[in-house]
């Protein structure tokens, strides 16, 4: 297995902490795993001048290494759309390059890729692809993000359809609780999850609690990512 592509039901649906959590639970078991973020729209400028990604900050957190020179090879500053910030940026982006770039990556350092995409899995990257184009080109097994929410049933299997159309193998399922906690009325979070596997037929692989005050530079966060995931079976 050369890679995994970790993308979102949407945007903020915690797909970096996932990248970040699936990094730390693969070096854990020996493996040698770089997370890779391709295409990063909303770069930060550091005091060097130099371009980064946010997202690489908290890859670093959780112990993973991090050279956006080339794990973020396409990286813009305007926080928006990826097509978009790139038009502003005066620059474009094509999806057979940057998939290229991701599998130089792969052959210069012989690691597990993480892939992570930006948005969801239709958002533009340029006039007339999308990132499920970049999925399909690179053709590794998608590991979808989503939000443990009234309405992620919904969600989930939308995405999960349109995965399944592009003919990409899905290996599962990662739920989160990235903007609150998951829905305790009725047995919702329990039933979501049934719902999801059951019309589906996808696995949920596991559930990242939501974390009171969540800092991805305290230690003691990871580890209560780390013993949520702890029976991933992947």
């Amino acid at each position: 297995m050369s890679g995994f592509f970790i993308t979102g039901t949407g945007t903020d649906v915690g797909k970096t902490v996932v990248t970040a959590a699936l990094a730390r639970f693969f070096a854990q078991a020996g493996k040698s795993v770089l997370p890779v973020k391709p295409v990063q729209s909303g770069g930060i400028i550091r005091p060097d001048g130099r371009m980064d990604s946010p997202d690489g900050e908290v890859y670093k957190a959780a112990g993973a290494a991090w050279n956006p020179d080339l794990q973020c090879p396409f990286i813009f500053e305007p926080a928006c759309s990826p097509h978009l910030a790139a038009s502003l940026s005066g620059s474009g982006l094509d999806v057979d390059e940057v998939a290229a770039r991701v599998r130089a990556i792969e052959a210069e350092t012989g690691a597990l890729l993480l892939v992570e995409g930006a948005g969801g899995i239709m958002v533009p990257l340029n006039d007339r692809m999308t990132m499920l184009d970049l999925m399909r080109a690179l053709e590794y097994p998608v590991i979808l993000a989503a939000e443990n929410k009234l309405g992620g049933i919904n969600e989930v299997l939308l995405s999960v359809a349109a995965l399944r159309q592009a003919k990409l193998e899905i290996a599962g399922i990662i739920m989160t609780s990235a903007n609150g906690p998951a829905p305790s009325e009725y047995g919702m979070a329990q039933d979501n999850i049934r719902c999801i596997e059951s019309f589906s037929g996808v696995r949920v692989l596991g559930s990242i609690p939501h974390i009171q005050n969540w800092d991805h530079n305290n230690p003691g966060c990871w580890a209560e990512v780390d013993n949520a995931l702890s029976s991933l079976d992947i």
